[in-house]
Parts: structure tokens; sequence; C-alpha cells
């Protein structure tokens, strides 16, 4: 592997074990005796400073080491966990991140800010301070006393490269914990050179190690590979005295000379007759039939290696070409079909038609299994968010738990990518706006803490997810208020609770008293809901006085490929989200009003909704002007619905979205085209550009 691909692999990795790191600090501040916690985050450590060290960032590895040296001690119940604690070590995490962007482009570190924070990690492991615990006194008055020996086999899988393990590093680390008194490597294994593979390793080692540090810091030196290698730690202090191996003396010369590797096994086999493996003094000993030792070692075997091979990591890149050739082979089957429908209708024949469905149905089956490989759980950005509120409810001197249900649910990478700052700034909204100060929840007789829920839940085909909190909700006056001051409300005018809560999403309206680095400069919500809409999404918000908020997103499951409508106006067809519509209709001429100042209202079953004539809107000439004589599609936008004209319905379609304002021009009222079976463009309508368009004017 080049040393490129092997950073890249190492960047990859190491952006998941600082979300696992930053993560588990968050929850250990808020569960300090969850084991599983400490081991977790003391393993994404464990790991980083391993990984940098293999690709030669070794500045990274030792920085992390002092974190690790921190974890170590709170496992060991030999540091306690506090706030102050937790607050340093997220800010060691944070520089963690940007040391390694810096190491993997090349750029200069911030010295000064390493040592300053290194200098502050090393206290809390007890460098340098000046009281020391009775064991540590003993250890430095008496050295000697301390140091322990310790023979450690290692045998290692023949792929342990594939892995990203190499057992050299694990020497090294080994030298560095201690002084290595013996090593032995046995290569008996090694094959010839015509049948030696590169990538395999047959060298297995025997080391005698002399150190003064704690069992537990060699055991974490193997702490990745124990489970799926042979790795064999011994405590030999008792064999050895001033330097001496008393066993030696108790054994033969043979023995001695093929422990040494000074001559062959073979050469001594009567020597060696009782040095078997556990399973053959088991079968022996009558303790195990031998097929049942020797089947249970195959099983084991087989799901080591099964375990090891069932994920493998695949270039985003890689994907976003797979989605793309997926797309194109959507719309090339859309246009067989098409071939094959003209041609049943010229020769009679079913039988081109046939295969083209069969076609059509693997090629929608392969687009939803390569859609699902796409799906990632929401888990990872919610976790995210702990630090947000862990940092803003400390600044504000607010308490607040963060709850969250549906982590599982799962939802397109490039649209996770995509949502999280949106929901992080209705969090900090949550926050600074909704979740009152301990004092005040305390008089109103609410529990001093303040609970924000992150929930995300599958529905029809889309994603909700809801940001919620039990603080004051919104003041609908203090908001109304604003927005008159602001010109975008009439003072004579009753508006409805929704209404007024559209008004947030108005550019420049803010109802904090004074502008702070949080909020109160008016930008924020109109930006959230731009971006959630270009993601073809909704956001609305759900308040009560005295009880709290909730913002409600709602997204489509993927944006590469949807279900559409296609409809005609004109000489055009255009197609329409299938998630948007909920019906068609041909209204009778009684059903059609026209009301002053509000325009073409549509009676659909005694709901008087607003008629939009899509051939004006685009300036499309239109074959039918006449409702009666057209067709009303009805759509359902965030909090609204209303109809557009349309001169047909064709029918539906899988429709593959492609970009047109990077190489055309960014149209209004669309979210992109399609190419449809006979090679002819389609705008895809995007419901909230429509309403816009229709109704803001």
């Amino acid at each position: 592997m080049a040393i490129d691909e092997l950073v890249q692999v190492f960047l990859d990795e190491s952006e998941d074990e600082i979300r696992e790191l930053e993560a588990g600090l968050i929850k250990l501040e808020e569960d300090q005796d969850d084991e599983g916690i400490i081991n977790r985050v003391f393993r994404a450590a464990h790991t980083i400073k391993g990984s940098a060290g293999l690709v030669g960032f070794d500045e990274v590895s030792n920085f992390t080491h002092n974190i690790e040296n921190i974890l170590d001690r709170i496992r060991n119940n030999d540091l306690k966990i506090t706030k102050k604690l937790i607050t340093n070590l997220l800010s060691a995490v944070d520089l963690l991140k940007r040391m390694i962007t810096a190491s993997a482009e090349g750029e200069a570190l911030d010295r000064a800010e390493i040592e300053n924070i290194t200098l502050v990690l090393k206290r809390f492991t007890g460098a340098g301070r000046p009281a020391e615990s009775p064991r540590q006194s003993r250890m430095r008055s008496q050295p000697e006393s301390e140091e322990r020996v310790l023979a450690i086999t290692m045998k290692f899988r023949p792929d342990i490269f594939s892995t990203g393990q190499d057992p050299l590093m694990l020497l090294r680390e080994l030298a560095d914990n201690g002084d290595i008194v013996e090593t032995r490597a046995f290569t008996d294994a090694v094959p010839d050179f015509y049948n030696l593979v590169p990538t395999t390793c047959y060298t297995w080692w025997e080391i005698i190690l002399k150190t003064a540090r704690p069992l537990s810091d060699i055991q974490n030196i193997f702490l990745f590979v124990i489970d799926e290698n042979n790795i064999l730690i011994e405590d030999i202090s008792s064999q050895y005295k001033e330097g001496v191996d008393l066993s030696l003396a108790e054994k033969p010369i043979g023995e001695i000379l093929v422990e040494k590797g000074i001559v062959r096994p073979k050469d001594v086999e009567e020597a060696l007759k009782d040095h078997k493996t556990t399973g053959e003094v088991l079968v022996e000993k009558g303790k195990a039939p031998r097929e049942v030792v020797e089947k249970m070692a195959l099983a084991q075997s087989q799901s080591r290696k099964i375990a090891k091979s069932s994920t493998i990591r695949v270039d985003t890149e890689k994907l976003d070409k797979l989605v793309n050739l997926v797309g194109e082979m959507v719309i090339s089957v859309a246009r067989m079909s098409q071939l094959a429908s003209e041609f049943e209708e010229n020769t009679g024949s079913r039988s081109l038609q046939g295969a083209s469905a069969s076609l059509e149905r693997i090629s929608r089956e392969l687009q939803e299994q390569v859609m699902r490989v796409r799906m990632v759980p929401v888990e990872g950005t919610f976790n995210r968010f702990r630090r947000v509120v862990r940092d803003m409810s400390f600044e504000l001197g607010k308490k607040i738990e963060i709850k969250m249900s549906g982590t599982d649910t799962e939802l397109d990478k490039n649209v996770i990518e995509q949502i999280g700052d949106p929901l992080k700034h209705m969090i900090r909204n949550s926050i600074d706006h909704g979740i009152e100060s301990p004092e005040e929840r305390k008089r109103l007789g609410k529990p001093a803490e303040g609970t924000i829920w992150l929930k995300a839940f599958q529905r029809e085909g889309n994603i909700f997810i809801e940001i919620s909190d039990d603080g004051k909700g919104i003041d609908t006056e203090k908001v109304l208020e604003k927005a008159i001051e602001k010109g975008m409300a009439d003072p004579g005018r009753t508006y409805s609770d929704k209404e007024i809560f559209e008004m947030l999403f108005a550019p420049g309206l803010s109802t904090a008293e004074k502008v702070s680095e949080l909020s109160g400069r008016g930008v924020g919500m109109d930006v959230v809901r731009k971006n959630i809409e270009d993601l073809h999404g909704s956001v609305e918000i759900i308040s009560e006085r005295g009880k709290g908020s909730t913002f409600r997103v709602k997204l489509p499951l993927t944006l590469a490929i949807i279900d559409g409508m296609m409809v005609r106006v004109g000489t055009e067809v255009l197609t329409i989200p299938l998630s948007v519509i909920d019906k068609s209709v041909r209204p009778s001429r009684a059903e059609v009003k026209t009301v002053e100042g509000k325009g073409e209202l549509v009676d659909i079953r005694g709901d008087y909704i607003p008629l939009v004539r899509i051939y004006e809107l685009f300036n499309i000439p239109g074959e039918k002007t006449d409702p009666t004589d057209a067709l009303v599609v009805v759509l359902q936008s965030t909090e609204s619905r209303f109809g557009v004209l349309v001169d047909d319905v064709l029918g539906q379609t899988q429709a593959v979205i492609k970009s047109i304002d990077k190489n055309f021009r960014k149209i209004e009222g669309t979210s992109g085209a399609t190419i449809l079976g006979n090679g002819r463009v389609s705008l895809i309508l995007d419901v909230h550009g429509i309403e816009r368009m229709a109704f803001s004017r």
C-alpha cells in the first residue's frame, strides 16, 4: 500500500475514532461508573496513537499518548472524573483534530498550543507533582524491587498486515516500556523464495522483557491484536535472581539449545516430548476426544476469518460513481421500456415488452440495494451534538440534559453530511431561547435541569428529525411585535400561531434582547430553512407557551433517485415528486371560485385550496386554460396545500436527479432535472419553490 493511501486510511479511521472519543468523554461526564464507556474511549485513543505512529505522525502519536495516560489512570481508578478534567480532555481532542489535519497537509503545527495543553495534561497524569502516593514513592526509592520480568509470546495470524497492524511496531513499543533482555524470532514457516507471499506473516516471536511498568500497560500494547492472534504474557519474575534465569538449571542442555535456537527441534526430539499444545495434552489425558478438539479449532479459525471480513471500508468517491452509473442505467432502462412499448404497438409482439419489464425490475432492485449502501445511521450526527449542548449550557449557566431516540434510523450519507449545520443551529436556539435558567425553572415549578430531545423516525418514505425542549416556548406576541417593527406584518391584522411561527424564518428577524456570540444577529433560521429545502426537505415549528417547542424536519431518504409523476403542460413534460402529491382531480365549474385579492380557489371536498397555473408561472404556452377541462394536481407543502393546473398526467417514473445550475443556471421553482425515456429533459418541480413563486409576490 502506498504511503498516501495509508495516510488516507488513517485519516478516515481517525475521524471515526475521534468522534468515538469525543462522544465517550461527554457520556463519561454523565455516567462516571460506566466501565464500557471508559474502555471505549481508551481504545479510541490507543488506536489513534498506534496508527499515527504507523504513518509517521510522531507528534500526533506522542500527544495522544498523554491523553491515553489520563484515560488509563481513570480506568485504574487512580483519577477522579471532574468537569474540569473532561473540559481539558475535550480541548485536547480539539487540538488533536487540528494536529492530524496539519500533519496530513504538511502544515506547521502550533508548538506553543501543543506545549501548553501537554503541560495541562501531564498535571492530570501526575507528572511533576511533588506529592506522590506511597506506591509511587516505593517505586522511586526501590526501583529494583518493583521491576518484573515478563515472557511474551507473539504468534500472529498470517494476514496480520492486512488489518493495519505491524508486529515490528509492537516490538518497538515493548522496547519503549522496558528493557528487552532476549528476543527470539521463529522463522521455520518461511517458505522458499518462489513461494514467498510478501503480505503474509510467517514469523512469530518470544521476548523476555524487564520492566517497571504496570502489567496493564504491557497488556494495552496488544489491545487490538489479542482477540485475533495468539498473545501470551507470563510474569516470570520468580525465575530470575540478580538477572540470571534460574529455570535454566532445571532444564536439559538439549532443551536449552532448542529454546535458544541453536539446534533444530528434530535433533532433540526426545527432550521435547512433553512440550505439546493444550489440545494435545487434553486428548492424551482423556479430557476431550481428538475429533472434538480438532473440530472446535477449525470452527474457531473459520469464525474469526468470517467476523474479520464481514465489513469493508469503501471510498465515498467510488460509491458516488457507482450511484451515478446506476442512475444512468435507470435512464437507459426507461429508454428501453419506451422503445419496447413502441415496438409492441407496431408489431403486436409482447416478447420485447416482457424482457424490458424484467430488466426494469432488476434495475429497480439494484438501485435499491446501491441506495442502501449509502445509508448510514443518524447516531454519529446526533452524538456530535452532545458536545454542543455541554459547552453551550456551561457557557450560559444552564443545566441541560440531552436525550436521543431513533439513533439507528438510516439516512443517505450526503443528506447526513449536509443536515448537521441546520440541526446544530436549531439546538443552539433551543438552548439559548428555549431552556430557562435553573432559578427561573424552579420558580415555575419545573426541574432545575432542562431537557432537549433528539428524535429520528421514518414515515411514509421520508425521515423525520425532531428537536424538542421543555423550555418556555415561543412568545408569539413578542415575535409579532418584532415582525411589525421590521415591516414584515400588518399592525391591525390577526395572525394564527402557525403564521407567526413562519415569521421566524424571515431574514433579519430575531427576538433576542441583545446581540451575543450565540444569537441576536437575525441570521440563521432563514438559512436553516433554505439549507433544508435544498435537500428537498421541509421544517415546521410546534410550540406551546410554558411547555416547550419542537422543530420538525422532514427529509427524503435519498437525493439521487426519486419516484415521480410526469405531467404535461403544453409541449413540456414536468416531473413532480410523488412524496408531495396528495391527489389529482378534474373540478366542476361550481368547484372553481375566484376571490378578489386572493386569486383562484378550488373546492376539494369542502376545503378551498389556492390554484396555481403552471403555464403562467413558467411562461409556457399552455394547451388547456379551463380548470374543468384540465387536471388539478394537489400538492402538500409544509403547512398548506395548493393545486397546480396541468394539461395531463402521464404516469409514474423513476427520476434520476441531475443538477442543472452547474451547467446552465438555477431555475426558480425547480430542484433539478431528469432525462426521460425518449431522451428529453424534464424539469423536476420543487413544491417549496413553487409556493414561494406563487404566493410571495
